[in-house]
């Protein structure tokens, strides 16, 4: 049992609310009964909702993985099974703020520790968290962009079948997505030998000819594909955080979900 301050527990989720301020048996004694729902995952959700983070205070910790405290195993690793686990069950209780939270700590975490998420799971993330979730999106850019080949490819444990097909997909699809995590500027190769492919069309791009390349990370486009890009209404990124759309402003606008269009 859990006893919990009804005023916090309503006004941040709105399960809540409508099951302790109805008419319900809920509402007439006060007790939400929650049979399916882990104890050790709604205790990191009353953290949150206590503390408004699911770290540990910084005064005095000097390292990044004390202040992440038990998110991390005794290796160092991120645990990305509770982190998962905790976001289904904030889609529950429908806590978007908890969730937009674990889908920065999730990002964060694997760029800090420059690791991905474990067959296993891949099979909380497409088994138990809906189709829509951004935290999928977030999770295939993370294999897409980082070097995860031979990880997919030797691991011993199984991925999840629709995490395979999806991932694939996105591989094979890179179009104007492949652009607009990008900030770029003129670029003109002087002969054939200094010459790239255009990451999204894959052409090879002619010397003497004006093309895009990335200040940041010095990945090539042809003028074609960046223009088809502005026609379409991609907006061009503006922070130097580096290319990754998991860092920097873009977590927000691509990875969190808001009430009405509003940002955070």
């Amino acid at each position: 049992q859990f006893l919990v301050h009804k005023e916090l527990l309503t006004a941040a989720s709105p399960f809540f609310a409508a099951a302790l301020n109805g008419t319900f048996a809920e509402g007439l004694d006060q007790t939400v009964r929650l049979p399916e729902e882990k104890p050790d995952i709604f205790e990191w959700f009353l953290q949150w909702l206590y503390t408004g983070s699911l770290t540990m205070p910084a005064d005095g910790i000097v390292s990044e993985a004390q202040i992440d405290g038990d998110l991390r195993n005794s290796h160092g690793s991120p645990k990305y099974f509770l982190l998962l686990d905790l976001y289904a069950l904030s889609d529950r209780l429908l806590t978007t703020p908890l969730s937009n939270h674990i889908v920065s700590t999730l990002a964060r975490l694997s760029e800090s520790t420059n690791s991905v998420p474990t067959p296993s799971d891949t099979w909380i993330l497409y088994d138990n968290i809906r189709d829509s979730s951004p935290l999928r999106a977030l999770v295939l850019d993370l294999f897409a962009y980082k070097k995860t080949d031979r990880l997919l490819e030797t691991h011993k444990d199984e991925w999840h079948p629709r995490f395979l097909r999806e991932l694939v997909v996105k591989l094979k699809r890179p179009g104007p997505e492949a652009i607009e995590r990008h900030t770029l500027q003129a670029w003109r190769p002087s002969q054939w030998s200094s010459s790239k492919g255009c990451e999204s069309c894959r052409e090879v791009l002619k010397p003497s000819v004006a093309h895009e390349k990335c200040a940041v990370c010095d990945k090539a486009f042809c003028v074609t594909c960046v223009r088809r890009c502005a026609q379409e209404g991609i907006i061009m990124p503006s922070d130097t955080s580096g290319c990754k759309p998991w860092m920097g402003t873009k977590t927000c606008s691509r990875y969190h979900e808001h009430a009405d269009g509003e940002m955070c």
